[in-house]
C-alpha cells in the first residue's frame, strides 16, 4: 500500500502489524494532517453480523474524548475492508520504558492511565485488554491508551505466547480466564498488573508455560511489590494488592477510587507533577498486537432447501415400504467409519474427523442402537477398507460411510448407509453446503440417517439428536479442531487443543463442550508434558465445573471433574461424580475406565475388575482401556495374561508408549530382561523421553546392575523436575531401582508434598514392592488417603 492514495489518504509508511490488523501512517489530504489508519483483518468483519458488532464497538469508542485516550476520528471502508482513522502518536509503547526507574514517573503514568479508564467506564466502555503494549507514551510524556472498542472483537480468551510469559494472558483477570462476566473491575485487575510491571519490570503472576500462568492468576497470591522494591511506600503495595484481588467484589469497584488513592500516596511520598494535557503531535502509532492465529468469523445461520415435495413423498413411501413391509430388518448396530477428506489438505482432517465423531455422538443417543465408539472405527482411517470386512470385524448390522470434498468454503458431502448382512445399500445422499452451514448439515445428516434405521425414534429423541451445544458455526469448527488435536495425545498437540478450545470459548462463552474440552486437556496434560499436576488438575476441575454450570447433564464433564477430585485425593467426591456420569450416560467408556482407576488404586481390585470389563465391552479397541484390563492381571501377578493385553494395546496403537512400559514391567515379572529392555527403550523413544518413560527405563537399569546408565537417566529426570516438566515420583522410581531406599522415600515424600497425582499409584505400582512394609511408606499411604 505504500505510496498509494486510498480515498483521500496517502499512505506514507507501515507502522505496525498484529492480530488486530495493520497500521499505516497516512496523510489526510482533505484536512492536511498526519493520521494513523488501522485496517481490521477481514475475519473480524467478514459478515453482516460481525460488521455490525464492529461498528457498534468502534462508534462507542469514538465517543471518548479525553487527553489520555487515543482519539478515533472516523470509521470507513475501502475495497470491502473496514478501517479506523485515528490520532497518530509521536512516541513509543509503555512496554519500551519498563521498568520505570523513578517511582514518581510510574505513578504519573498510572494516574493518567486511570483517568483514561475513568472516562471509558463512565460511558459504559470496558477495554478488556489493558496491557503495556496497548499504552503509548507520546513525545510530551503523556499517556495515550489505545484500542478501546477493539479488544471485545478479539474474544476474552485469545492468547499469544511469548518467550517467558503469555502475552495478553499475563494481564487477564481470573474471571476472564474462567469465562465469566467481564466488566470494569476486570480492567482494574489488568491496570494493577501494569502498575506492578512499571515499578518492577515483572508481572505479579508467573509461569514457565501457559497452564502455570493461568493457575497462578486464578489460585496464587501475587508477589508483594516490596519484595522487589523494599523502599517503596507500603501504601502503594496495598493499592496494587487490592486491585489484584481474585474476587471482583473485593477489588476497587470503581477505577476513580484507585486513582484517588494513588494521588494521595503520591502526595505523601513524592512531589506531585501534574502532566500537561494540551496539544498532541503525531508520528508513531498504537501498539503492535501480539500475533495470534485469526479466529474465523461467525456467520448468520442459513437453512438448507429441502427436496421438492414430490421427491419427499417418493422417498418417504419407499422408506416405509422398505423398512416396514417385512423386506428389511431394523438396524440395531452401526459403525460410522471415518469420513474421507477427499483431495483436501491435511489441515482439513479436523473437519472429516469432527463430522464423524459428532455423528457417532448424536446417533449414540438412540435407544436400541449400538454404535461403535470412536477408537474402534478410527483404526480404519486412511486405509483402503473393505466395507463388509470392516462390518464383520466390528460385528455390526450396518456401516455409515462418507466423503467430504472441500473447495474453499464450499463442501460436497456424500453419505452412504450400507447393510453389511445383505451386502446392499440402504440409503445414500449427496449434500452441497459450506462451512458456515456445517451445523445445519450435520443436523440434516443425523436426522436422515436416524430415519433410515427402521428403529422407532420418538419425537423427543429426534429433537435430542440435533440439540446443539452452540449455534456459532465458527466456534464449533474451532471445537472440532480442539478435539482433533486432543485425540493425538502429545505435549504439542494438547497445547494446540487448548488454544483451539479457548478460541471457541471466545466466540461463545456459554459453549459447555469447549469448557469440557479444556478440562480434558488439563486432566491429561501432566502425563504428556510433565507439567506438575498441582497446576494442571485444579485447572481441569475449574473448567469442568464451568462446563457443568452451563450444562449439568454432560457425562463427559462429570467424568473429568471426578478424575480431578481423585487426583487431589478426594475419593468420596470422585466416586459420587463417577456414578452421576454413569447415570447420565451408561454407554460412555471413559467413565468406567477412569472409575476403574480409582477403585484399583484404592485397593478395591475386584470392583475395579468388573468396572474395567464394562469399559472394555463398550470399547475393546481402545488402547488405554485394553491396557487397564491387563493392569488388573499385573496387580495379581498374572504376568502372562497381563502381557497379552499390553501387547494388544500396542497392536491397536503402535505409538502408544504406556503399552511398552507395562509390557516391560510384565516381562520383568517373567524374568525376560532382554524383552523388558527393548520395551522400555521403545517407550522412551515414542514418548519423546518423557519423565515417566525415563523412570521405567532407569528403574530397569538399576535393578539389572546398570548403575551408570541409571544415574544418567536420574540426572535427566532431576533436571526435568527442576524445569517443571517432571515429577518427584519418577525420580523416586529410579532410586528404588538402584536400591537406595532412603532416597526413594525422600523423593516420594516430596511428591506427596507436591500433591502430585502420581502418588495415587503407590498401592498398585509394582515398583514399590520392596518398600511397601517400610513404616515411612505406610505413612505416605496414609497421607494420600490410600490406607486408614
Amino acid at each position: 500500500m505504500l505510496g498509494q492514495t486510498i480515498l483521500h489518504y496517502k499512505i506514507l509508511e507501515k507502522l505496525g502489524e498484529g492480530g488486530m490488523g495493520v497500521v499505516y501512517k497516512a496523510h489526510d489530504t482533505k484536512l492536511d494532517r498526519i493520521v494513523a489508519l488501522k485496517f481490521l483483518p477481514l475475519h473480524l468483519t467478514a459478515n453482516d453480523a460481525e460488521k455490525a458488532r464492529f461498528m457498534q464497538e468502534a462508534r462507542a469508542a469514538a465517543t471518548l474524548n479525553h487527553p489520555h485516550v487515543c482519539t478515533i476520528y472516523r470509521i470507513d471502508e475501502y475495497d470491502g475492508q473496514q478501517f479506523i482513522e485515528m490520532e497518530c502518536i509521536d512516541g513509543e509503547t509503555l512496554r519500551r520504558k519498563i521498568p520505570i526507574q523513578k517511582t514518581d514517573d510510574a505513578l504519573n503514568y498510572a494516574i493518567q492511565i486511570g483517568e483514561a479508564l475513568q472516562e471509558a467506564h463512565s460511558k459504559g466502555i470496558v477495554h478488556r485488554d489493558i496491557k503495556a503494549d496497548n499504552i503509548m507514551v507520546n513525545a510530551k510524556n503523556q499517556i495515550k491508551v489505545m484500542d478501546f472498542g477493539l479488544a471485545k472483537l478479539k474474544g476474552s480468551l485469545k492468547l499469544t505466547k511469548t518467550s517467558s510469559t503469555v502475552g495478553t494472558l499475563a494481564y487477564m483477570a481470573p474471571e476472564q480466564i474462567q469465562g465469566g462476566e467481564v466488566d470494569a473491575r476486570s480492567d482494574i485487575f489488568s491496570f494493577g498488573i501494569v502498575l506492578f510491571e512499571m515499578l518492577t519490570g515483572k508481572t505479579p503472576f508467573h509461569g514457565e508455560h501457559e497452564a502455570a500462568v493461568m493457575y497462578s492468576i486464578v489460585n496464587e497470591e501475587p508477589d508483594s511489590i516490596l519484595k522487589f522494591k523494599p523502599d517503596i511506600s507500603p501504601e502503594i503495595d496495598r493499592i496494587i494488592q487490592r486491585s489484584l484481588e481474585k474476587d471482583p467484589e473485593d477489588r476497587y469497584q470503581h477505577v476513580d477510587d484507585m486513582v484517588s488513592e494513588l494521588r494521595r500516596s503520591q502526595k505523601k511520598s513524592t512531589r506531585v507533577i501534574r502532566p500537561s494535557t494540551s496539544g498532541v503531535s503525531a508520528i508513531h502509532t498504537s501498539s503492535v498486537e501480539n500475533k495470534t492465529a485469526p479466529i474465523p468469523s461467525s456467520s448468520s445461520k442459513k437453512k438448507f432447501m429441502f427436496l421438492g415435495i414430490a421427491a419427499v413423498i417418493l422417498i418417504a413411501a419407499a422408506a416405509w415400504f422398505y423398512f416396514f413391509s417385512g423386506h428389511q430388518q431394523a438396524v440395531d448396530s452401526l459403525a460410522v467409519l471415518p469420513f474421507e477428506n477427499v483431495g483436501g489438505s491435511q489441515d482439513l482432517d479436523y473437519l472429516s474427523d469432527g463430522v464423524t465423531e459428532s455423528l457417532i455422538n448424536n446417533l449414540t443417543k438412540i435407544q436400541g442402537l449400538r454404535v461403535i465408539p470412536r477408537t474402534a472405527v478410527f483404526r480404519f482411517k486412511g486405509k483402503n477398507v473393505d466395507i463388509y470386512e470392516a462390518g464383520s470385524k466390528l460385528n455390526v448390522r450396518a456401516i455409515l460411510t462418507g466423503k467430504i470434498v472441500s473447495r474453499g468454503s464450499a463442501l460436497d458431502v456424500q453419505v452412504d448407509l450400507i447393510d453389511v448382512k445383505n451386502e446392499s445399500q440402504l440409503w445414500g445422499n449427496h449434500y452441497q453446503s459450506d462451512l458456515n452451514n456445517l451445523l445445519t448439515l450435520q443436523d440434516q445428516i443425523t436426522t436422515e440417517v436416524s430415519s433410515k434405521l427402521g428403529i422407532g425414534v420418538s419425537t423427543e429423541t429426534q429433537q435430542n439428536l440435533t440439540k446443539r451445544a452452540t449455534d456459532n458455526t465458527q466456534a464449533y469448527q474451532l471445537y472440532l479442531q480442539g478435539r482433533y488435536y486432543w485425540n493425538k495425545r502429545s505435549a504439542v498437540s494438547i497445547e494446540n487443543a487448548i488454544n483451539y478450545f479457548k478460541q471457541a470459548i471466545a466466540l461463545d462463552s456459554n459453549y459447555a463442550l469447549a469448557y469440557a474440552g479444556m478440562a480434558d486437556c488439563y486432566m491429561i496434560q501432566s502425563q504428556y508434558s510433565g507439567i506438575p499436576t498441582k497446576i494442571t488438575v485444579p485447572l481441569a476441575r475449574q473448567f469442568a465445573q464451568r462446563a457443568l454450570q452451563i450444562n449439568n447433564s454432560l457425562a463427559e464433564a462429570h467424568t473429568t471433574l471426578a478424575f480431578s477430585y481423585f487426583s487431589e485425593w478426594k475419593y468420596d467426591d470422585a466416586e459420587r461424580e463417577f456414578k452421576q456420569a454413569i447415570a447420565l450416560n451408561p454407554r460412555y467408556p471413559t467413565v468406567y475406565h477412569w472409575y476403574n482407576i480409582l477403585l484399583a488404586r484404592t485397593g478395591r481390585i475386584d470392583e475395579a475388575s468388573v468396572v474395567i470389563k464394562q469399559a472394555y465391552d463398550l470399547d475393546s479397541y481402545s488402547p488405554v482401556i485394553t491396557l487397564n484390563v491387563g493392569a488388573i492381571d499385573l496387580f495379581k501377578k498374572n504376568y502372562e495374561e497381563a502381557l497379552q493385553y499390553f501387547q494388544k494395546s500396542i497392536q491397536l496403537e503402535p505409538s502408544f508408549a504406556p503399552g511398552y512400559e507395562f509390557s516391560g514391567i510384565a516381562s520383568m515379572g517373567l524374568k525376560r530382561d532382554q524383552d523388558a529392555l527393548a520395551q522400555f527403550q521403545k517407550s522412551v523413544e515414542l514418548s519423546g523421553r518423557s519423565s515417566e518413560a525415563l523412570s521405567y527405563l532407569g528403574y530397569f537399569y538399576g535393578k539389572t546392575g546398570k548403575r551408570e546408565e541409571a544415574l544418567k537417566l536420574l540426572e535427566e529426570n532431576e533436571k526435568r523436575y527442576r524445569d517443571g516438566t517432571g515429577s518427584a515420583y519418577n525420580i523416586a522410581a529410579i532410586y528404588e531401582g538402584l536400591g537406595e531406599k532412603d532416597k526413594t522415600l525422600e523423593w516420594l515424600d516430596r511428591d506427596v508434598q507436591d500433591q502430585s497425582t502420581w502418588t495415587t499409584d503407590l498401592l498398585t505400582d509394582r515398583r514399590w514392592e520392596d518398600i511397601r512394609t517400610d513404616p515411612r511408606f505406610v505413612v505416605l499411604l496414609k497421607k494420600v488417603g490410600l490406607v486408614k
